[in-house]
């Protein structure tokens, strides 16, 4: 298998501002564009599907070239709720940020088919929460600036309806600082973790219950039964909530198919008989969520290779090299080499 042959589609929406912010730094959108067969006219219908892949590489391209490495960050300034198309009611009229983030991680496939957002306790402090981001399908050697222009736009997305201000504890960011830290620091107003596990925004957990001052349950309801009506709900496979669990756990005996099925509440032949039903297999799920995770950490992190092999749930480091060799053929080397071209 290779990066190639693994698709997602996004929303044009997700790239709304890039042609203002490109001009802004004083070079042609429309050659950029190109560059990556995609068109200002393409993007001018928001609602459009383009390739994932595609928007991915033209936001580090873009930075690349116009030496511009806060380049995400700089175009979620451009982005608000309204980026989001549909799921926008839904969020922006719910009654508390709980619900906003409970309708946030159901439909945000409808932005985009390879992203998932989920709010989680935190492991270590009932007290907080944990608002996270993932590019589940993602096997892209660089999306670091996507990585920022979403979790910018969702920090973004939450502050604006309190005037900007919210308890914002901390921010976790999957890669090492791409412009100075102090450039994170000034654009989220927290204290930045980088070369995490994956990204977030951890708040108070009281702050989940706060109330929205947009609130209105009718328009809601109305969003929430669109969705639902013209959207095919993702979550609501097995297959799904598997990946989810597993993208959590690589590298704890969480990750083993027993505590998957416990986690489930189900016995582990039961999820294997229901996980072929849909076309799946445990094995397979956990090998490409171990691929993408391989390719996040040897790409935007500088752990040495024993640390990768570990956190992925691999015996040993030649483990990983022949992982990586069946996945990409390439070594784990070879890889972060690429990468860093």
């Amino acid at each position: 298998m290779t990066l190639r042959d693994m698709t997602t589609m996004t929303r044009a929406g997700a790239l709304r501002g890039f042609s203002d912010l490109v001009r802004e730094l004083g070079a042609d959108p429309n050659a950029l564009l190109r560059r990556h067969r995609l068109s200002a006219r393409a993007l001018a219908n928001e609602d459009a599907l383009i390739p994932s892949r595609s928007g991915i590489e033209l936001l580090e391209d873009s930075a690349r070239l116009l030496q511009c490495p806060d380049f995400g960050l700089r175009l979620a300034q451009f982005q608000d709720v309204s980026t989001l198309g549909p799921l926008a009611i839904a969020i922006q009229h719910a009654h508390t940020v709980r619900e906003a983030a409970a309708s946030a991680s159901r439909f945000i496939f409808v932005q985009g088919t390879g992203i998932a957002f989920t709010l989680q306790a935190d492991a270590t402090n009932r007290h907080r929460a944990e608002l996270r981001f993932d590019f589940l399908e993602s096997r892209m050697v660089n999306c670091r600036q996507s990585i920022d222009l979403a979790i910018g736009l969702t920090h973004r997305i939450i502050g604006l309806p309190f005037g900007g201000g919210y308890p914002l504890e901390r921010v976790f960011l999957p890669h090492e600082p791409l412009a100075p830290a102090s450039a994170y620091a000034r654009f989220f107003g927290a204290p930045v973790r980088f070369a995490a596990a994956y990204a977030a925004l951890r708040v108070p957990t009281s702050f989940l219950d706060e109330p929205l001052p947009e609130f209105n349950e009718t328009l809601r309801a109305l969003a929430v039964n669109y969705l639902e009506s013209n959207f095919a709900d993702r979550e609501h496979t097995l297959s799904a909530r598997v990946r989810l669990i597993l993208s959590k756990s690589l590298g704890t005996q969480q990750s083993e198919i027993a505590s998957v099925a416990s986690l489930l509440a189900m016995h582990p032949r039961t999820l294997q008989r229901r996980l072929v039903a849909e076309g799946a297999a445990f094995e397979s799920i956990r090998d490409r969520v171990r691929q993408e995770a391989a390719l996040r950490y040897l790409s935007s992190t500088e752990l040495s290779l024993t640390q990768v092999a570990t956190l992925l749930g691999l015996s040993e480091q030649s483990a990983l090299t022949r992982c990586c060799k069946r996945w990409f053929d390439k070594t784990p080397s070879e890889l972060r080499r690429q990468a860093k071209a």
